[in-house]
Order: structure tokens, then sequence, then C-alpha cells
């Protein structure tokens, strides 16, 4: 078994540009660099250079961004992530390891993970869940939307993927609010993998596939699987009308969704038309993450 090395001194920069060519010398701790950046050497030690912070160590997941504003989760909290300086703490006391969902609307950020939920205004965390509502209600059936583990903005809604069934928020603007009586829609199969809005439907996806809800007015939606290949949670990214004009050769008119399942990446397009535009073995157990920049689909897998 070989002794642990332990590198005391720093001798800075090192002349060669081979890692082999490095002074590391295990007897007296001694080391040169092959690059430095933004720190300086001295007596030995790498210290920090003056107005420069360590970012590194929050370990961030679930990154979203409004526009405006980065926000994403470490541990427990939820932080906004500025373009320097600090990331500040903007909600504690998450669950830990909770994949979280993200959606704007009207200016906020709203945000849950299947066992919390809140709203974002300005960089600050509030409640999402409205005082009383404005409406008649005689028997109390209007209520603050459940805790869900998927969200998405469609028809003048916010849809939340609560287990195996989609809940909708009122209209009129009225985010705070769900009808406990007839406030969503029929069971799926399975726990809801997937909520992709385009055009004037909703891709959902369950542990069967892929079903297509068209329609604007959850009263006269329909429903029609089309698709047996069943989403990855995660792999979803959207394809907003004008942002992205091509997708595998294929032009675009308005918009679309891309997602991962395991026998590769399917489009999803207006009119609940779904096609696998790459064949690809992807393993189910494989945790994923996705997003849609400077004309490339990225899918970041881990097993």
């Amino acid at each position: 078994m070989s002794r642990p090395l332990r590198l005391t001194t720093c001798l800075g920069l090192g002349a060669s540009a081979a890692l082999q060519g490095l002074v590391c010398d295990p007897e007296t701790g001694r080391y040169e660099l092959a690059e430095a950046v933004n720190v300086d050497v001295v007596a030995g030690r790498i210290v920090r250079r003056p107005g420069f912070e360590r970012l590194g160590g929050y370990g961030f997941s679930q990154l979203y961004s409004d526009g405006a504003a980065l926000y994403g989760v470490c541990c427990d909290g939820l932080y906004r992530i500025p373009g320097q300086g600090l990331p500040a703490l903007v909600r504690g006391g998450l669950t830990p390891g909770a994949t979280m969902a993200f959606v704007s609307v009207a200016g906020a950020v709203y945000f849950a993970n299947g066992c919390e939920t809140g709203r974002l205004r300005q960089g600050v965390a509030e409640a999402w869940a409205g005082e009383r509502y404005p409406g008649p209600d005689r028997i109390g059936r209007y209520g603050p939307p459940p805790v869900g583990h998927a969200l998405a903005w469609h028809a003048g809604r916010i849809w939340i993927a609560v287990g195996d069934c989609v809940h909708f928020t009122e209209g009129a603007g009225l985010f705070d609010w769900v009808d406990g009586l007839g406030g969503f829609l029929p069971p799926f199969v399975g726990r809801i993998r997937m909520l992709a809005p385009v055009g004037g439907g909703l891709f959902v996806g369950d542990d069967a596939g892929v079903v297509h809800v068209a329609g604007t007015d959850p009263k006269k939606m329909t429903f029609a699987r089309v698709s047996p290949a069943a989403p990855l949670p995660g792999s979803l990214a959207l394809l907003p009308a004008g942002r992205h004009v091509r997708v595998a050769g294929r032009e675009l008119d308005g918009d679309a969704a891309l997602w991962a399942a395991t026998d590769g990446m399917h489009l999803g397009l207006p009119g609940g038309q779904v096609t696998r535009i790459a064949p690809a073995v992807i393993p189910a157990g494989a945790r994923v993450a996705a997003v849609a920049t400077r004309g490339r689909y990225l899918l970041f897998m881990r097993f």
C-alpha cells in the first residue's frame, strides 16, 4: 500500500510545459503548478487574489434562469446566483435530493420538488397560495395548488403533476387556486414523467409512453396516446418558436419539444406528432438532465 502524498510547499508555475516535467517531490512536499488562475503563491502557500470569491463549493443542481436571474439548488437550499459575488440563499429547509421543477409566469418564478413548493418575486421567496378566493366559494372547493413534481405553463394556467395526476390552476390569472373538485385531468399510467406544452396542446409523459392532450379548455380537451416510449425524467428541452428553426435537418414552424427515452431522442411537434429522430440505447435507470442551447440538444447522464 502506497503512503499518503502530502504536498506542502508550492514553488509556483513550473518551467516545463509537460506535466511529467513538473516538480512533485513526496519526500520534501515541494511541487510546481501547471496553471494558476486568480491565485498567488506566497511563502509556499496558494492564496486567493484580492477581490475574488470561491463559488465552486456549492455543487448546484437543477439550475434555472428566467432570463433576468439564475437560480440553483444546493443541498436543502434554493439560491440566487449573481453574475458576480456570492450566491444568496432565497429559500432554505428544502428536502435534500428532491428534483426541483420551475416555471416562469407573469414576472414570477414558481417552483416545486414534490415535497415543497413556493414562488419567487423579485428574488424573494414566498408561499404559493392566495389568502382568499376572489369569487363565490361557499363549500370551499378552491384551495392552494398541490405540491407537485413537474410544472408547465399552457393556455393561461399552470399545470402541476402530482403522482399520476395533472392538476391545473384557475383561469384569468388565478394561479394561487386549484378547483379541488374538478381542477385536474383523468389519471395517467404511473408517475408523470414529463409535461411539455407545445402549440395548442400538452405532451404528458407517463410509464406507458406519451399522451397528447389537445386544446386549451380543460373541459373540452381530447386525449391521444402518441408514443409508446416512456420519457426519461429530466430529459425535456422546450424549443420556443423563433429561437430554434431546425432540428435534425427538419424545419420548425412553431413550438417543439425534445426529450429522451430508452430507445433514443424524440421530437414533439404541434398537433401531437412525435418522431424518434435519433436512435440510442439509454439505460432506464440513468439520471439525466438536458438543455437546448446554441443549436444543440445536450443530454447529460449519470449511472
